[in-house]
């Protein structure tokens, strides 16, 4: 499977948003998506649907914005990509 230049970009945009919440919680990062991933990860397996999808509702759901967003969806893509 080749992706398109959409997913790339969207991908892109979301491995930004996870450098730049683990840039601002430093030393609390780990602790952190710890627990919003665990809760992205039960509500997943509660829906049957994937991680990305739960967060990316939850967003929208909740008209989230600014850090509120970038902190969900960077644990999204911890739960995906788990980061070093």
């Amino acid at each position: 499977m080749q992706a398109t230049e959409q997913q790339v970009q969207v991908a892109a945009k979301l491995y930004e948003m996870r450098d730049r919440a683990r840039r601002l919680l430093g030393e609390k990062y780990k602790p952190h998506m710890a627990e919003l991933g665990r809760i992205l990860k039960d509500t997943a397996r509660q829906a049957g649907k994937s991680e990305i999808a739960v967060a990316m509702e939850v967003v929208k759901k909740r008209n989230l914005i600014g850090m509120d967003l970038m902190m969900v969806m960077a644990a999204a893509v911890e739960l995906t990509e788990p980061s070093p």
